[in-house]
């Protein structure tokens, strides 16, 4: 009986009703919006650093951890790679030799990184090869070939079929020069992975460095991101003198940023809540004071207080609900669109890759956000229901019924 006459009396003024559960409807779902965004940059700056080169896990010697230099390589490199690509869950097993150098134009030079990798290997670990805008993919029959980023290739003043000059510190300290042919110019998300990596052969670094092959880093790429902590501890105990480590480990700053995404969204919905509370508190003050002389009436005739509080309780209640409900509709519906379009961000692109977030966004937010926003949402109702709940109780029903009659 409480409970209809709580979901009846909201409807008695119609418009209030209306005007309020709009504003709880427009500032959720746009609450709910703004959210997917956040969570969509943060996946994206994630998803990008693991495209470009960290993919999923990377093993070192703790020497190259320690001091990177061309000696501390990972011994047994090849038979390490062959035992990782039979392990289940492994989409792609890469080995890379890595090097400090300068990479030079007949216009200028620049500190790079060179990356010796095996292309079709390279491929099943990173996304490089379907980022090159112009030119080719490197490829094994090509030798002194290298791909550039699309950036360094602007610093330098180069294009594809350019010759590029690169120099580094061989085993014995001695500079060590080579002269390549650009095969193809990449572009990613990130301006400054752009301007910063050469990827060359692994054969032909292998040449250069003397002709003993050479493995500083082992990349991984896991079929399914997931089981990263189960296949970071396999490894681990397969391969105790090695350093193996999580993209989470790697780059701890993109770590908290997946933390921190939740708790910032939750934080930010709950700000939206807070405000919506002085809406709903002030609708239902409006409320119990356009009924004061029926409260009095209820209370008069038997009516406990207890009874007259609870049934404040429930009209906040389902007013927030019915509002929520609808925002978070309206929500999902937006993200639903959007995350099969995507948000396309190009016009702002220059300024987004540096911090390596692509120009096409896509807002996902996850399910438990859903629950949590729940519970918010009910405990916020609750709070805007206290002090009209408060004002109706403390009614004397003879003097409601005398002042209002």
């Amino acid at each position: 009986m409480l409970i209809e006459i709580a979901w009846k009396n909201i409807w008695r003024n119609k418009k209030r009703s209306i005007v309020i559960l709009t504003a709880i409807a427009l500032g959720l779902s746009g609450g709910i919006f703004s959210t997917g965004i956040m969570v969509g940059i943060a996946e994206s700056m994630v998803n990008n650093a693991i495209d470009g080169d960290l993919a999923h896990i990377q093993i070192h010697t703790k020497a190259f951890k320690d001091n990177p230099l061309i000696q501390n390589s990972i011994p047994g490199a090849d038979t390490v790679i062959q035992q990782l690509r039979s392990l289940v869950g492994m989409k792609g097993v890469s080995g890379r030799v890595k090097i400090e150098g300068m990479a030079s134009s007949p216009a200028t030079n620049s500190g790079v990184e060179i990356v010796g990798i095996a292309p079709k290997a390279e491929a099943s670990v990173t996304s490089i090869a379907g980022k090159i805008m112009e030119g080719s993919y490197l490829d094994s029959s090509n030798r002194n070939s290298v791909i550039i980023g699309k950036k360094l290739a602007e610093k330098l003043n180069l294009r594809v079929r350019s010759k590029l000059v690169l120099s580094f510190a061989g085993r014995d300290g001695s500079i060590i020069y080579g002269a390549f042919r650009i095969a193809g110019l990449f572009e990613t998300e990130s301006a400054l992975f752009d301007k910063s990596r050469v990827f060359a052969l692994d054969e032909d670094m292998t040449r250069l460095l003397g002709g003993s092959p050479t493995v500083h880093e082992i990349a991984i790429r896991l079929v399914q991101g997931q089981s990263m902590p189960e296949a970071l501890s396999s490894i681990r105990s397969a391969y105790p003198h090695l350093v193996v480590e999580s993209w989470k480990d790697l780059a701890p700053e993109l770590k908290l940023t997946a933390e921190l995404t939740n708790v910032t969204m939750l934080f930010f919905l709950a700000i939206i809540l807070f405000g919506l509370l002085f809406g709903i508190t002030n609708t239902m003050l409006m409320s119990v004071l356009d009924r004061i002389r029926e409260f009095g009436m209820v209370m008069a005739i038997g009516m406990k207080r207890k009874r007259v509080f609870a049934q404040i309780i429930l009209e906040t209640i389902f007013l927030s609900l019915s509002g929520s409900g609808i925002g978070m509709a309206l929500g999902v519906i937006v993200l639903s669109i959007t995350q099969h379009t995507g948000i396309n961000l190009s016009v702002f692109a220059e300024g987004l890759s540096i911090y390596g977030i692509s120009s096409m966004l896509y807002p996902s937010v996850p399910l438990e956000l859903y629950f949590e926003l729940g519970v918010l949402i009910v405990l916020t109702a609750l709070g805007a229901a206290v002090y009209p709940g408060i004002k109706a109780t403390r009614l004397k029903p003879a003097e409601a019924i005398r002042t209002y009659a």
